[in-house]
């Protein structure tokens, strides 16, 4: 016997904890897996934290950059404010003076230029009297507005710090073609009036030219900005000037740490920042994270190489051992599901493992005796359902005959010997027709036919005095009802119904079909009911000498031939008339 064979046949033999314990072999191998790929992420999350930490000390080289840049600012405005010539202009402007002035604070201007020459710092200045006065260090046309801070958003800032100098971002000076860092102030004098406006500005791109070899050899943005989250500068010169950031949203994102990884653009980044005390300037960077773990892409895809062929592996093994072991269960589940569904002829043959064929043969054997006694207690049922009907059958047919012959009795008593000979004429017919046909079920046309003889048998009874009218759709004729189920309604309705001695009584049969139900209407215009006469007939106990005995009847026939759901409605009304209504499903072979 070859390997193969005889590992069939100890597979045939052995428990499903066996197999499960392959299963869980297969788990193990996995979650080894699992734990390489958490080691490597955790790898990666050091090797992050590392690149992070270097680059807050990259912010931290661009913040002292930046701080020089805005000291040498600083300095500058300070030593324009205090200048001798400055001062004796700004606190007495006069046009005469202007002149002059313009000339001092030129060749002032070249002097303090070569000073920062070394530092690389280009800049200009402008002052601006309240008498609009304006001066510039660079040559501008006529119309040059000199700034005018009372119609700038920073014109509040200027005013309440009374001389001291603030920050002004990203202004852009459009007839210099440049947008420029200035160090702004409200010149005034020992009284706190304010004299006029100094601004010493510098190209923004000067900021960004510090810190630009910084950023040159890795794909970061750099973002400059002060408390109130405006952009100094940024090597992505659109926004420099904008309000760009929410700094207490941002510093809750950072929650005390110099970096985070933040979703950017529907893209992970790195982003690191670095607050500056003696700046106030915070310098932000955003680098790319798919940019960052590129030198680990080749570990990484290493790493995803050999997991996939081990899960591949995984995959396999986990797939055959759980076909091997899940297709009877399968197999079994799906025949109590037939069986679910109705199918009690349903087998169960599994014969695979020692509990599932025990479990299989337990079933079978449990659903033989289902099906057995299922069939016994639809014999009785049938048997029972026979009974009734056919004493609910009987106790119509003697009413029926009884009321009928009694009438042709009276006829032959009053003499009137040739409307009674019509009369049995009539009732023997229509007994003929009702009795030779022996079925349950009968067919609409046929039953219409045999309460129109009726019908005529009660108008020599009552000498005319009611009409009847009896129609049918033609999708109706061929639906089958139980025999004598609309009989009863109209003999109650002549009986019960029409005033004999009043005006002449109306009686209506209509079948109609509509969609599945068939409906049919018994109505008059007689007597009527009260409500609680109805009620009466439903409720309470039977008896063969109560004037409603056939209306009780055809409400349980219906019952017992349709289930509950179908029944028979009464609506009446005291002088007006009776209507009844029955509604059965449609039933086009019995």
């Amino acid at each position: 016997m070859s390997a193969i064979a005889r590992f069939k046949d100890w597979t045939a033999t052995v428990s499903i904890r066996t197999h499960m314990m392959l299963i869980l072999l297969v788990t193990n191998i996995t979650i080894i897996l699992l734990l390489s790929i958490g080691a490597f992420t955790l790898y990666e999350s050091i090797f992050v934290e590392e690149i992070a930490t270097a680059r807050v000390d990259v912010s931290r080289q661009i913040s002292e950059r930046t701080r020089q840049f805005k000291t040498n600012m600083y300095t500058l405005s300070n030593l324009i404010y205090t200048n001798s010539d400055f001062r004796e202009f700004a606190l007495s402007p006069s046009p005469e003076t202007f002149a002059s002035f313009q000339e001092s604070m030129d060749e002032y201007a070249v002097i303090l230029a070569n000073s920062f020459d070394r530092a690389g710092l280009e800049f200009y200045i402008v002052y601006l009297s309240e008498e609009g006065l304006g001066y510039c260090s660079r040559d501008v046309p006529p119309t040059y507005d000199y700034m005018n801070p009372k119609i700038k958003l920073w014109y509040k800032d200027l005013i309440s710090n009374a001389g001291n100098i603030i920050d002004v971002v990203g202004y852009k000076d459009n007839t210099l073609g440049m947008r420029v860092f200035s160090a702004a102030r409200a010149v005034v004098d020992d009284a706190g009036t304010i004299q006029g406006y100094l601004m010493v500005n510098a190209d923004e791109r000067q900021i960004y030219k510090m810190y630009s070899d910084v950023v040159t050899d890795i794909k970061s943005t750099i973002y400059v900005a002060n408390q109130k989250g405006d952009i100094v500068s940024s090597s992505n010169e659109k926004i420099v000037g904008f309000s760009y950031f929410n700094m207490s949203n941002l510093t809750q994102l950072f929650q005390g740490n110099n970096h985070m990884i933040a979703d950017i653009a529907n893209k992970r980044a790195l982003f690191t920042r670095y607050y500056d005390a003696e700046s106030k300037f915070t310098v932000y960077e955003e680098i790319p994270l798919e940019y960052l773990l590129m030198p680990l892409e080749e570990v990484r895809n290493s790493t995803i190489i050999l997991s996939a062929i081990a899960l591949g592996i995984a995959a396999v093994l986990a797939y055959l051992i759980s076909k091997k072991i899940a297709l009877p269960i399968k197999k079994l589940c799906s025949d109590v599901k037939n069986v679910e569904n109705g199918n009690l002829e349903q087998t169960f043959s599994t014969h695979t493992y020692r509990e599932l064929n025990d479990l299989s043969c337990g079933m079978d054997t449990m659903l033989q005796q289902i099906r057995l006694l299922i069939e016994n207690a639809r014999k009785e049922e049938e048997e029972k359902r026979k009974l009734e009907i056919k004493w609910l059958q009987a106790q119509i047919n003697p009413h029926f005959m009884y009321n009928t012959l009694f009438s042709i009795k009276c006829m032959v008593e009053m003499g009137n010997k040739e409307d009674a000979s019509k009369m049995l004429t009539i009732f023997i017919q229509l007994l003929r027709g009702i009795l030779s046909n022996a079925d349950e079920m009968v067919k609409i046309d046929h039953q219409m036919e045999w309460l129109k003889e009726y019908m005529a048998l009660q108008q020599y009874r009552y000498e005319s005095s009611f009409d009847y009218i009896i129609e049918y759709e033609p999708s109706a004729g061929d639906c089958y009802i139980p025999k004598l189920l609309v009989q009863p309604v109209v003999e109650n309705a002549i009986l019960h119904g029409i005033d004999m001695e009043g005006t002449c009584g109306m009686i209506s049969v209509i079948v109609r079909r509509s969609k599945d139900i068939l409906i049919i209407t018994v109505e008059d215009n007689g007597v009527g009911m009260t409500q609680e006469q109805i009620q009466d007939i439903f409720c309470s106990q039977d008896s063969l000498d109560r004037p409603h005995i056939g209306l009780k009847n055809i409400e349980e026939r219906i019952r017992l031939f349709y289930g509950e759901p179908w029944g028979m409605e009464i609506q009446s009304a005291v002088g007006k008339g009776t209507t009844v209504t029955i509604k059965v499903p449609v039933v086009e072979k019995p």
